[in-house]
C-alpha cells in the first residue's frame, strides 16, 4: 500500500508542474506537451493498475483447514512424534492464522 501512495504522490506533483507550465506557455508546443501528458497518464494508469494487482494478489490467503491440521497434530502428539510443548506451539500458530 505504501508503494501506491508514493506513486500517487509523485504523479500528483508531476501533474501540478505540467499544468503550471501549460498556463504559463500558450504556444504551439503546449499542445504537444498536452499530448505527451496524456500518454504519460495512460502509462501511469497502467503502472498503477499492475502494482495494485500485485499487491492485492499477495494479500489473498489460501483458506486454512485448521480443523484438519489440528487433528494431524493431535495424531503426531499421540504417537509421541512431537512433544506437548511443540504441539502447543504449532496449535497456537494455526489458531493465529484462523483469527
Amino acid at each position: 500500500m505504501k508503494a501506491l501512495s508514493i506513486i500517487s504522490l509523485i504523479w500528483f506533483v508531476l501533474n501540478f508542474l505540467l499544468i503550471a507550465v501549460f498556463f504559463l506557455d500558450s504556444s504551439q508546443e503546449s499542445s504537444d506537451a498536452a499530448a505527451g501528458m496524456g500518454i504519460l497518464g495512460v502509462l501511469y494508469g497502467l503502472l498503477f493498475s499492475i502494482l495494485a494487482l500485485i499487491i492485492s494478489s499477495k494479500r489473498k490467503k489460501a483458506p486454512v483447514n485448521v480443523h484438519e491440521q489440528l487433528l494431524q497434530l493431535g495424531e503426531l502428539k499421540e504417537k509421541n512424534i512431537i512433544s506437548e510443548y511443540e504441539f502447543d506451539q504449532k496449535k497456537e500458530k494455526l489458531l493465529s492464522k484462523y483469527r
